[in-house]
């Protein structure tokens, strides 16, 4: 196997690259690229390499575009001086395809929205190309499918619904999360560890429900009884108009992926 290149090792490379060490790829195929010692020292103490630009060569099969939105057109311009006709997927937010595929003459691009979970094999990733870079694009399917599950979007503006949908999905529930870590830590006398596992398998039986195909409203019914508490607790989110609001905040991160887009 070739190398893959994380060129930019902030939080969301060194989560697919630990989900990459997990599913049994080699670490000395994987290197890293990033001005920020912080990170490259981060990824040395799990035995992945920092190289420098003056080391790009043709072993490299892959560099992941893994920088800030600012930060990816000089990027290109460095990447462009040393290679070419190399495969490119950039995971920058906001950069459309034809506006990194400008700085190269034979390079093959593609864009992936990954999430954080990736470290724990849990990865979600939408990936786009043109149909000229269909073998990029089942590389790059491959690729990420060792860290998760991915889908392959059909239209490149569908993008802004996944990154706010789904790339940023985790978030939206760790905030919800909050209340619960507040309230379980109080029933556990402030054992955070006692609380965490709590909380986990919380979440593991909602995760086997949904694997389970069980509808959502068949999920609520199964847990509520006439005038019980559950009842009580989902009358007083609907009275409260929460999914309304919910979903307002969803449409608010997808409408800021498209400004950030058009931003360059």
């Amino acid at each position: 196997m070739k190398k893959i290149l994380f060129y930019g090792a902030g939080n969301i490379s060194q989560s697919i690259i630990k989900g990459l060490i997990n599913s049994g790829i080699s670490k000395k195929n994987i290197l890293c690229i990033d001005r920020n010692p912080v990170n490259t020292e981060k990824l040395l103490k799990i035995g992945i390499k920092s190289v420098s630009k003056k080391q790009l060569n043709n072993e490299i099969d892959m560099i992941i575009l893994a920088v800030k939105p600012k930060d990816a057109f000089q990027a290109c311009q460095e990447i462009a001086k040393k290679m070419d006709n190399l495969n490119i997927v950039s995971l920058v937010a906001g950069i459309k395809l034809h506006k990194i595929e400008q700085h190269f003459k034979k390079a093959k691009v593609a864009r992936a929205m990954p999430i954080t979970a990736s470290a724990y094999g849990k990865g979600i990733t939408a990936i786009y190309g043109k149909p000229a870079s269909r073998i990029l694009i089942n590389k790059t399917k491959k690729l990420f499918n060792q860290v998760g599950t991915s889908i392959i979007l059909k239209k490149e503006s569908e993008i802004n619904n996944f990154t706010g949908l789904i790339g940023s999905g985790p978030a939206y529930f760790f905030y919800l999360l909050k209340v619960y870590e507040k309230r379980v830590l109080k029933l556990c006398e402030g054992d955070k560890k006692v609380a965490n596992k709590i909380i986990s398998i919380f979440l593991d039986g909602i995760s086997s429900s949904v694997a389970a195909d069980i509808s959502m409203d068949e999920a609520i019914n199964i847990i509520a009884s006439k005038k019980g508490t559950t009842e009580a607790g989902i009358n007083s989110l609907k009275g409260n108009n929460v999914l309304q609001l919910f979903e307002k905040g969803i449409i608010s991160a997808v409408r800021r992926s498209k400004e950030i887009s058009d931003e360059y």
